[in-house]
């Protein structure tokens, strides 16, 4: 690359944010580029307060979700206060996540205060993107940050793997999405019905990638974790000396806990529980025979690799599953009856490579213990990413 401007990364970086998932699909979006030969930088973006602003969004924040977003919060904040162990262990997660954020991310991060320095520094870079996950959720159109909204008509712009998180778009909010989605070069989402959504409002076309963390291979993964417990000083030592189930539950679903009390009792095992991810939910309290919290996300995919059996509702649960070739179940996180589910992003993933039986269906033994062709799915992941990787580079070589 012989431009000297970086290529600018928006990429999800929300502060005591604690799901591995989220650090590593950043993680994983930073190393390709980096492969790819590029200098870059991840541009943060620190709001200053501004009532104007606030104002004029609040009918639409409210409307798309802002009052659930707050309670959620609110009670958030009320679980900590009022359950001492969950503060506590909460606080001994957040220090092992944050050590993995600031040695990968923090030195090659820009942070721009206020939204008049965001849009004037969007000139500093030659192309900027916006990652993966779900970047794209009802609120985030009025914070013009995810949508690229800030970035200058003059610089290139696509997304990656982004995703809308959700299978419709509220009426009033199509013309606010077709605008932003209108402004990019070319656009990569994450799935299936993201392509629909962004082809249903434009007439521009959308390209299906992987997510970001199938970019890299399973024993690339692993000489990045095993790199890191290098600088650390080794890799930590959780006792676990016999075959375990690993949960990775971050839902409520009181019957997900019943199926995971019912493959323990049947298989024999005992259950690895990594409890309280997002917020507390009591019913956790005695889900696991042994609950871990100081799990930075390599330690993460450690324990995926050293499970007999994986059970999870998180699309990056079944993502390193599958890249550590692991027997798993996966569960909605919600019911499909449920308004405003994130479902579709499990059924694309799993529709891609064959994989929808690993969905519950009403016997979790019978059903994790099967055996899974990993021959196949290797084959298949492996052509999904050679051709995100072109779409990829397509987007970093852009030029207006």
């Amino acid at each position: 690359m012989t431009d000297k401007k970086k290529v600018g990364c928006v990429v999800i970086m929300h502060p005591g944010q604690n799901n591995y998932g989220t650090s590593l699909q950043g993680f994983a979006t930073i190393r390709q580029v980096a492969d790819m030969g590029y200098d870059y930088e991840i541009i943060r973006y620190k709001k200053k307060k501004n009532i104007a602003f606030f104002l004029r969004n609040l009918i639409g924040y409210i409307r798309s979700g802002g009052v659930e977003k707050y309670l959620y919060r609110r009670n958030k904040k009320k679980d900590l206060r009022n359950h001492r162990e969950y503060r506590e262990t909460r606080s001994v997660r957040t220090v092992a996540v944050d050590k993995f954020k600031s040695r990968y991310f923090d030195s090659v991060s820009h942070v721009y205060t206020g939204y008049a320095a965001l849009q004037k520094g969007s000139e500093n870079y030659s192309v900027i993107f916006v990652g993966s996950d779900q970047v794209w959720g009802p609120l985030s159109l009025y914070t013009g940050f995810y949508n690229l909204l800030f970035v200058n008509e003059s610089v290139p712009k696509f997304s990656y793997a982004s995703s809308f998180g959700i299978s419709e778009i509220f009426p009033w909010q199509k013309k606010g999405v077709a605008g932003f989605l209108r402004r990019m070069d070319i656009i990569g989402v994450r799935e299936q019905r993201g392509k629909e959504i962004v082809e249903e409002l434009t007439a521009k076309e959308a390209t299906v990638v992987c997510d970001p963390t199938f970019l890299l291979t399973k024993e690339e993964w692993m000489d990045s974790i095993q790199s890191w417990e290098k600088e650390k000083g080794g890799r930590k030592d959780y006792n676990l000396t016999e075959p375990y189930i690993l949960t990775y539950v971050l839902g409520e679903r009181e019957d997900v806990r019943d199926e995971i009390r019912k493959l323990r009792e049947e298989s024999g095992l005992k259950v690895v529980n990594l409890p309280h991810i997002d917020n507390y939910h009591a019913i956790d309290d005695n889900l696991g025979d042994i609950d871990l919290y100081d799990v930075d996300p390599f330690d993460f995919i450690r324990l995926i690799d050293g499970a007999e059996y994986v059970v999870t509702d998180s699309f990056h649960g079944s993502v390193f599953s599958i890249l550590m070739h692991k027997k798993f179940i996966t569960f909605y996180r919600k019911p499909q009856s449920e308004k405003g589910n994130t479902n579709s992003r499990i059924d694309s993933l799993f529709n891609l490579f064959g994989l929808s039986d690993r969905l519950f269906k009403g016997d979790i033994f019978s059903q994790i213990k099967k055996e899974i062709d990993y021959d196949y799915v290797d084959d298949k992941v492996e052509t999904f990413r050679q051709d995100s990787i072109v779409f990829f580079t397509k987007g970093l070589q852009l030029k207006k």
